[in-house]
């Protein structure tokens, strides 16, 4: 059956598929700063990075340790992974000599001590409750898995497009239908996800109850039922509607099930840039795990294909039944749990998919070809992807280990060799970039950037800069804290 948006449709009769390049798109990455030996740093995170009541870039999660890097919203998923490039930078730039970061989204091996103190350890004392409640709940050595969330918005001008050629009579209601189908799309599709971008085949732990050692290696431990999830009385069904889904979370908030909105750990979250905006601004995607074999924790390539995904998503009018949603569930959780060198269980599946997101592809040139050439290898070879590309290089617990303690510090000796080349790559020869790499770091927004102009902005104070200038100087309440 075909959904009553018929988005895709729509799209079709106007020809509107150039329209559907544009829009926003934001990286988050979590990630550990670790000693030289693999154990969690003890060194505090760096005053010299900003306040983190108020950062928008630098922030820390449920440990120290857990480096939080967000991209300002740009316009492609390219943009974002340079400005999370500039972000490393920083980061890096600010921790010392003995530390690296860590490159897998499953933590580190803990011993004792090292769980006395995360779960002695915390210093933004404002979100102290929370923190408490989520040790409590799920477990210090659970709460501390990473990985990547993708930021997308659809273009408002699409949108409005959509809602005119539509005939719906509320732009508001409209825009969060698609969202929502958009979201209902996602999920169904969290296998492939599971299957392309999996990258946690061990648990490195034995401290967390909720994820067990397998006797063999998975696709993506924190993806599956394992992992970076709800309990199962507290997952949210992406089924009915967005009113139907709100319902939902303020149904376990009533009940205390759930401590805040912060706590939904689903596939997708829909998210708005101010509380009080009348409907969704963009997606949230939790899907990917962290890629240790590239040095931004996900490549150009990935996320070439992930945008062809989402637009393929978005244009796709199949009805998703509360039933084949279910069963879609299920699929996601079985390939996670599949070994990682194993043939996709539901390949017949993705070869479709394959097929349907190549015709797409000819409406945008050669665009998405590199995406297209990675689907495609790693379908056909699962040795490809990165679970399995892993457990080649390292078969079992004790050598992940190791390689991701290696793997780590091998990227510190290049970063400290390097240092001056790679701020160049990142931020350009423009002495500009100086500038902008000083409001990374104390947390004032660089709105735009090209390499020749920069617009910063501090709450409601922005300034348009065309040569290098004293952070301090320019916004001089920074001073203050």
């Amino acid at each position: 059956m075909v959904d009553d948006l018929h988005l895709g449709q729509i799209i079709k009769n106007n020809n509107l598929y150039k329209e559907l390049i544009g829009g926003k798109f934001g990286i988050e990455l979590e990630a550990h700063r670790v000693s030289k030996e693999g154990r969690l740093s003890r060194i505090n995170h760096s005053a010299k990075l900003g306040s983190r009541r108020m950062h928008p870039y630098l922030q820390t999660d449920y440990s120290e340790t857990q480096a939080e890097l967000v991209t300002e919203p740009v316009g492609s998923f390219k943009e974002a992974r340079d400005r999370l490039l500039q972000l490393q930078w920083v980061l890096r730039h600010h921790m010392t000599d003995d530390e690296s970061i860590w490159p897998l989204s499953m933590p580190p091996q803990l011993k004792k001590d090292d769980l006395q103190w995360l779960d002695e350890t915390f210093e933004r004392s404002w979100v102290q409750d929370y923190r408490d409640w989520l040790m409590h709940k799920y477990g210090s050595t659970h709460e501390i898995m990473t990985g990547l969330h993708l930021n997308y918005s659809l273009p408002e001008d699409l949108v409005q497009h959509l809602f005119t050629a539509s005939g719906a009579d509320n732009f508001n209601v409209f825009k969060d239908r698609v969202y929502f189908h958009l979201a209902q799309q996602i999920v169904a599709h969290q296998w492939l996800f599971n299957y392309l971008f999996g990258a946690t085949p061990f648990n490195l732990n034995d401290t967390d109850s909720r994820t067990p050692q397998f006797s063999h290696p998975v696709r993506s431990l924190r993806t599956s039922e394992y992992g970076f999830v709800n309990d199962h009385g507290e997952k949210l069904a992406y089924s009915g509607d967005y009113e139907k889904y709100k319902q939902q979370i303020q149904q376990l908030l009533s009940e205390d099930k759930l401590f805040s909105e912060h706590e939904i750990y689903g596939p997708v979250r829909f998210k708005k840039i101010a509380a009080d905006n009348p409907s969704v601004d963009y997606l949230e995607i939790r899907l990917v795990d962290t890629n240790p074999f590239d040095i931004a924790g996900i490549s150009e390539n990935e996320l070439n294909l992930i945008h062809l995904l989402l637009i393929y998503f978005v244009i796709n009018d199949e009805e998703l039944s509360d039933s084949v949603l279910q069963g879609q569930d299920d699929v996601a959780n079985a390939v996670s749990l599949e070994n990682p060198t194993d043939t996709l269980a539901n390949k017949p599946a993705a070869l479709k998919i394959m097929q349907d997101i190549s015709q797409l592809a000819d409406h945008f040139g050669m665009r998405f070809n590199d995406g297209l050439s990675l689907v495609t290898d790693r379908v056909l070879t699962p040795s490809k992807t990165p679970a399995a590309k892993m457990i080649a290089a390292a078969p079992d617990v004790a050598t992940m280990q190791e390689w991701a303690t290696n793997l780590g510090n091998e990227r510190t000796a290049y970063f400290e060799e390097n240092e001056t080349a790679l701020f160049h790559e990142y931020f350009g020869e423009n002495p500009l970039g100086v500038t902008v790499k000083d409001a990374l770091t104390v947390g004032v927004r660089v709105v735009s950037y090209d390499g020749k102009t920069v617009s910063l902005r501090l709450g409601s104070h922005v300034e348009n800069l065309t040569e290098p200038d004293d952070i301090y100087r320019i916004f001089p309440e920074l001073n203050i804290n």
